[in-house]
């Protein structure tokens, strides 16, 4: 029985270091769903989105941001028209992280964090602001009149603006909504 032993133990060392090569290449191998981009640096500095890929820890780091829509509410309280007239407007907007290789580095490199969350947290935030400065410029160079009645066209002029401000950050502007236009001192009612 000890030399059947000992002619088998070549064997189940070699089955034995086969099950812990694959258990090693197994716990480098990373997911990602349809919905996010994982940057993978280090090494070799690599997007994978939707399937899977090898990651070597220590060598490599990997990050991951949101493909998703991020809908965002944006409120200019007493924009300036070109009249003068103090006016409010309230939009929303949905964006996102733009599914191109370049995008999304030019995104993880905008917009660092700790994880997803905070990343996520950082594109709202820059975003809004973006949107509400542009929002504001916009306002400064039309009449009231020319806002409340041609709603699409301001929409649109928004859209154009700040889509190229965003493109830069690796996002894109896929819909900019006005919710509603109003003014405190009653100039939209007297209409």
């Amino acid at each position: 029985m000890p030399e059947s032993l000992e002619s088998m133990l070549p064997v189940i060392l070699i089955v034995a270091g086969i099950v812990i090569i694959l258990m090693v290449i197994l716990s480098m191998w990373k997911k990602v769903p349809q919905d996010k981009a994982a940057v993978v640096t280090g090494l070799k500095k690599r997007i994978i989105t939707g399937g899977g890929g090898l990651v070597i820890p220590v060598f490599e780091r990997i990050d991951y941001i949101s493909l998703g829509n991020i809908q965002l509410d944006v409120v200019t309280d007493e924009s300036m028209s070109s009249q003068g007239v103090p006016i409010a407007v309230i939009g929303t907007a949905v964006i996102k992280v733009k599914n191109e290789q370049n995008s999304i580095f030019n995104a993880i490199e905008q917009f660092t964090g700790k994880n997803e969350t905070m990343i996520e947290q950082s594109i709202r935030s820059t975003a809004t602001n973006v949107l509400e400065g542009k929002l504001r410029e916009i306002v400064s160079t039309m009449t009231v009149e020319e806002i409340y009645r041609d709603r699409e066209t301001f929409s649109s002029k928004v859209q154009e603006v700040v889509g190229t401000e965003l493109t830069e950050m690796g996002l894109e502007v896929k819909v900019f909504t006005i919710k509603d236009i109003n003014d405190s001192n009653g100039y939209i009612n007297a209409l």
